[in-house]
This record gives C-alpha cells, sequence and structure tokens, in this order.
C-alpha cells in the first residue's frame, strides 16, 4: 500500500476498497486486537484480527493487521498499517485463536 501523507490521498486509496467491499455485500466490521505494545513513549505496535461481515452477518473474510502508532502533540496517530494473513497474528499469552 502507498503512503497516504494526507487525508485526500487515504480516501483516494481506501475508496476502490469500499466500493469492492460493498459489492460483495459488506456490512460491518470488528477489530480484535491480540497484541498492543508501547514501544516508546511516542511509539506503539498494535496487531489483531479484523473481521469483516456482509449485510445478513455472515463472515466475508478475516484480514490480519499490524498497526504501528505515533504520538503526537494531539493523540496517537495510525504511522503504518499492513495487511496479512490473519494466521499470522503475534497473540499474547492466554489469548485464544
Amino acid at each position: 500500500m502507498p503512503a497516504a501523507p494526507t487525508s485526500a490521498v487515504l480516501t483516494s486509496i481506501f475508496a476502490p476498497v469500499i466500493e469492492d467491499l460493498r459489492a460483495r455485500g459488506y456490512g460491518r466490521s470488528e477489530l480484535s486486537l491480540h497484541q498492543v505494545k508501547l514501544l516508546s513513549a511516542t511509539a506503539a505496535l498494535a496487531n489483531g484480527v479484523a473481521r469483516r461481515y456482509k449485510i445478513d452477518g455472515q463472515e466475508l473474510e478475516s484480514i490480519g493487521v499490524t498497526y504501528l502508532l505515533h504520538r503526537s502533540d494531539t493523540g496517537w496517530k495510525i504511522a503504518v498499517v499492513v495487511l496479512h494473513d490473519s494466521d499470522e497474528v503475534v497473540r499474547q499469552p492466554g489469548v485464544p485463536r
């Protein structure tokens, strides 16, 4: 995925993705975070699984998501998003698959 230095660029990247999801009957998403690790006072790593569901509630797809977050004066911001196989999510001990 290309870098998105502005919200307009981010919108142009995600618009086709959203259109494709809607064409496949997309209804909603759920994010289940499995690990959040503070790397410093201004950096954190989080990963989990995003599940997308159709309007009728049937699961459409499951995607692993890893976020690198940066804390600025206005709060935490997503700096990097990596989408990957949901089987490759790093899990904290005691968190079920």
